[in-house]
């Protein structure tokens, strides 16, 4: 054990600080002693998850504490200027990949850091994975002989072209998607063969996203290193995850599954022609087989240990940390630890880059952004560049109305709501400051916005608070209408022989529900108490399972989809589903705002009872031309497996323990009848009607959106 223990700051707390933390956390020498983050919000809670002391929003600010080493989690775009001040303060530096966006800044990093005497290396995601340090192993032992020929795959979809962000650095130039997913490659390839002498590029399928930008979503890269040729495979197309290295040598053929961690080596069985193909087929299922089920075992392991190692991904990265802290005390001398590998993995993402033929979007001279809004905005929207919340904005601006959008980040919203009449605001919706000043001149709220969490403490914290925070400001400026969008998660409706219409009450046993599903609830109740005892004007809304543009085909609503390809019924998949289209649950909304004498009610939005889950798979594969293979599923098996895994995180006492409910999988079922025609006749509402159109709108369309 080291008798230093290093001290750390975290410079970015967005969504790959959780395995930094829970690295570092898992190393015996190192303490986490700061967080950094220009969102101070995002600091704190990530300082709250990991018992970290000091929060700053400024990198000047914590390079004034007593630290050793900083880990940079921030966008690529800022890796050098923040890089080269940590170093220049003496510190030492861990990098996410990419070490930069090019050769030169990375090469000036790598010469300030000797010129220092600090380490700078870089996280390259899977170069320490068990299953890839075998496949090192038996290439320099010349198990598998002198290497002709080296295939790496990386055929994984990128969510971020279907629903954004879509001005993620990542996505605003084309050749950003070589610099940002390229390093899981190409590390590999220097690692194994060192950099190419020669390289040719070809890129094809581009698509023009919303915002501008134009990403090719295919890349195949190929040359050699010396004599040894490679393929450097990357698709981000949505369809079956494939992430390999294939190498062929003098003596046999070899292959490490990276993201699954699993190695095997084909080579011949020396059982003469008659029995080869048998034994040398039978000796790769044998350790593909034997690998698995040592992944399996480290798996339950690592997850009762709440451990890295729980998941490859998450074990690989946590080698990475420790054999960077040993670098730091001299125990550990590893090529791919150094700077100078960092460098050449840039190198070659340039020359790639730099070969590429790319051509201009379609759409980079039109403009991106809101327009001005039609009049002083009198309608706020919480939650308004999100799904349901962009077809109301535009519904809302239709109607003549002045509006006003909180968002989280300026730029996305105006991608989601370009070209509408809106104003937009961004700010913390648990700031009673902040909602002060957006409900400044508001006459009609809105409040479309959720929150995600762990357990139902987060909930609590994010939804519940903050949904009161921002009726009791609501309350205080004298808005004439609150509006607020529940689910009908929050009903049980595992009953065939119950109606569930706009006056039915949620589950009864709603804290044995899911933690979204008793939220929404308990936002509900909480706004409930406050208009019957203080007279917020409130009008709630519980739209069904909502289908449409903009949202993905494999939908939770309708089944446990495990990928986009396989699922399983909630039940027997033949019971019609609540399906309601997203404009039509927007048209919903929209009259709610001026529809008189309708406070304290709740409105059920769905529509008829048109279409049975298997129905809805069926369509969806025939339109994307591929099976999406389906089982009925009974819910005592959902229940019994939750149980297990449930019981599991109980033994280890995890912060996310919940104690699950057979009420809570039954009432996915969806089994009991909706009727929203006391909603129709008091709104005037009219949705959709026929199966034609959910079929053709909010299935069909929304696949051809997806898969475009």
């Amino acid at each position: 054990m080291s008798s230093k223990r290093w001290k750390v700051g975290l410079l970015g707390a967005g969504y790959i600080i959780d395995v930094h933390a829970k690295s570092l956390i898992n190393q015996d020498n190192v303490d986490i002693v700061a967080v950094c983050d220009h969102s101070v919000a995002r600091a704190e809670s990530a300082a709250l998850s990991f018992n970290i002391p000091q929060v700053f929003s400024s990198l000047d600010e914590m390079l004034k504490t007593d630290l050793d080493a900083v880990h940079i989690l921030l966008p690529p775009d800022l890796h050098f200027d923040c890089a080269k001040q940590i170093i220049e303060s003496g510190r030492h530096v861990f990098l996410e990949k990419p070490m930069g966006t090019n050769q030169k800044e990375c090469q000036a990093l790598d010469d300030l850091a000797k010129e220092h005497n600090v380490k700078v290396s870089v996280n390259h995601n899977f170069v320490f994975l068990s299953s890839y340090e075998k496949l090192r192993e038996d290439v320099a032992d010349g198990v598998i002989g002198k290497l002709d020929h080296v295939n790496i795959n990386w055929f994984s979809a990128l969510p971020q072209i279907q629903f954004g962000p879509f001005n993620i650095w990542m996505l605003q130039k084309p050749e950003n998607l070589i610099f940002e997913l390229g390093p899981h490659l190409i590390a590999f390839l220097v690692d194994l063969l060192g950099v190419p002498d020669d390289l040719k590029v070809d890129v094809s399928l581009p698509i023009d996203l919303p915002g501008g930008n134009r990403v090719y979503r295919h890349w195949h890269i190929y040359g050699n290193c010396g004599k040894t040729s490679f393929d450097l495979n990357l698709s981000v197309i949505p369809g079956y995850t494939d992430k390999r290295i294939s190498v062929r040598g003098h003596a046999a053929t070899a292959t490490c599954l990276f993201d699954r961690d699993i190695y095997y080596i084909d080579e011949p069985s020396g059982a003469g022609l008659l029995f080869d193909n048998f034994l040398s087929v039978k000796n790769v299922a044998w350790q593909v087989g034997k690998n698995s089920i040592k992944n399996l075992f480290k798996s339950v392991k690592g997850t009762l240990q709440k451990s890295p190692s729980a998941n490859p991904f998450g074990e690989c990265i946590n080698k990475n940390i420790h054999a960077f802290y040993q670098t730091l005390e001299g125990q550990y001398d590893d090529t791919r630890m150094l700077a100078e590998f960092g460098v050449k993995v840039i190198s070659v993402c340039e020359r790639i880059a730099e070969q590429a033929v790319f051509s201009a979007s379609d759409k980079t001279n039109e403009e991106w952004n809101v327009l001005p809004a039609l009049t002083q905005p009198t309608v706020l929207v919480l939650g308004g560049s999100g799904f349901i919340g962009s077809y109301l904005v535009k519904s809302l601006t239709e109607k003549g109305l002045g509006v006003r959008v909180v968002t989280r980040g300026l730029g996305a919203a105006n991608i989601a709501l370009k070209g509408l009449p809106v104003e937009l605001i961004q700010g913390d919706l648990a700031s009673a400051e902040f909602m002060d000043e957006a409900l400044e001149g508001i006459d009609v709220v809105y409040h479309l916005a959720k929150a995600n969490g762990d357990n139902w403490a987060d909930y609590y914290k994010h939804d519940v608070l903050v949904t009161q925070n921002i009726a009791e400001r609501a309350l205080a400026k004298g808005v004439k209408r609150f509006i607020y969008t529940g689910t009908i998660d929050s009903y049980y409706s595992a009953d065939s022989a119950e109606v569930i219409t706009m006056d039915t009450l949620v589950d009864p046993k709603i804290k044995s529900r899911n933690h979204y599903a008793r939220s929404k609830a308990t936002c509900e109740a909480l706004l409930t108490e406050i208009f019957n005892n203080q007279g917020l004007p409130l009008v709630i809304f519980r739209p069904g399972v909502v289908i449409g543009k903009g949202c993905p085909p494999a939908h939770w609503g309708v089944g446990m989809f495990q990928s986009e390809t396989r699922m399983q019924f909630w039940g027997s998949g033949e019971t019609k589903l609540p399906l309601v289209l997203v404009e039509d649950v927007a048209s919903a909304l929209t009259l709610g705002i001026d529809k008189p004498n309708i406070e304290g009610k709740t409105f059920l939005l769905t529509d008829g009872p048109f279409l049975s889950g298997k129905e809805y798979v069926d369509i969806v594969s025939k339109e994307i031309g591929t099976k999406i293979r389906s089982e009925s599923t009974s819910i005592l098996k959902f229940y019994l497996i939750d149980m297990v895994k449930e019981a599991a995180k109980n033994l280890i006492n995890h912060p996310n323990k919940r104690r699950p409910t057979y009420r809570d999988w039954d009432s996915r079922s969806h089994r009991a009848q909706y009727d929203s025609s006391k909603t129709q006749d008091i709104l005037g509402w009219k949705p959709a009607g026929t199966r034609d159109l959910i079929i053709k709108k909010g299935v069909i369309d929304a696949a051809r959106e997806y898969f475009r």
